[in-house]
């Protein structure tokens, strides 16, 4: 099977990796709309950092990444697919660290 390169848009690691990191978060700001949407932002951070929750969340956040990642693997976008691997994996040591230091 000929795959055109036409038909793969958006077939880039640059394009993955943006994907990486803005589904994160987009996923933590609907947790924060649909969980504690009657309070401000801020209060809802502090709470996190108070009960020591942000690297629980944050590391949840994460998990939707896996659907951008198996949407580009599917449709052959393999460099996207990439992209969101390694925003994936930057995110994780991130998280790993957090979890230290919070």
């Amino acid at each position: 099977m000929h795959v055109d390169d036409r038909s793969l848009f958006f077939n880039k690691i640059s394009y993955g990796l943006i994907v990486g990191f803005i589904t994160p978060l987009v996923s933590f700001i609907l947790y924060y709309m649909f969980r504690f949407g009657q309070h401000t932002f801020p209060d809802y951070i502090h709470f996190l950092l108070e009960s020591k929750k942000m690297v629980n969340v944050f590391a949840l956040s994460v998990l939707p990444n896996l659907a951008p990642f198996m949407l580009f693997i599917n449709s052959s976008r393999y460099s996207s697919g990439r992209g969101v691997l390694t925003a994936t994996v930057i995110l994780g040591i991130l998280i790993f660290v957090l979890k230290f230091i919070l």
